[in-house]
């Protein structure tokens, strides 16, 4: 509840202080709010094998992508969506390494500006970190957790 009054209070506080541009002007400069972020780790079993990414935003799309990715007869991991949501970054086949769960999102933050007025979730991928040296074959993801928004999400930088 915390992380979504503090994501309220710096749009409303970007909102008022804008309240004497106009919404239409594209020259008014990008404002960036950090959001905090924590890896899910219940994630690391999910089996991805094509590139996406994707936003969990209510247990219906989360259940029904882990009966497709997750172990098979497991039940979706909890999550409370009145307060959290989850981003997931998936890139498919990616060659060998030791591990699949990988630490790629480098940032995620409220962006605001001319155009965005009511904001853009900003998530930026960075690049694969070293996947190991083993010859298993490997499908690297990661999956994150923030605070629940219904504003729009978009992916930046590296994204698979």
């Amino acid at each position: 509840m915390t992380r979504r009054l503090l994501l309220t209070a710096a749009l409303a506080v970007v909102l008022l202080a804008s309240g004497s541009c106009s919404s239409d002007d594209p020259t008014t400069g990008t404002q960036y709010f950090s959001l905090v972020f924590n890896d899910f780790l219940a994630a690391q079993t999910l089996v991805v094998s094509a590139p996406l990414t994707m936003v969990f935003r209510d247990q219906a799309a989360w259940s029904a992508f882990w009966l497709t990715h997750g172990p098979f007869g497991s039940a979706a991991p909890a999550v409370d969506w009145t307060q959290d949501m989850l981003i997931g970054v998936f890139w498919g086949p990616s060659g060998n390494g030791c591990s699949n769960y990988v630490r790629a999102v480098d940032r995620v933050r409220l962006r605001i500006d001319g155009i965005n007025t009511t904001g853009v979730i900003e998530v930026e991928v960075g690049p694969l970190g070293d996947l190991g040296n083993c010859a298993m074959p490997v499908l690297p993801l990661q999956v994150v957790r923030t605070a629940t928004t219904s504003t729009p999400v978009q992916f930046v930088g590296m994204v698979p």
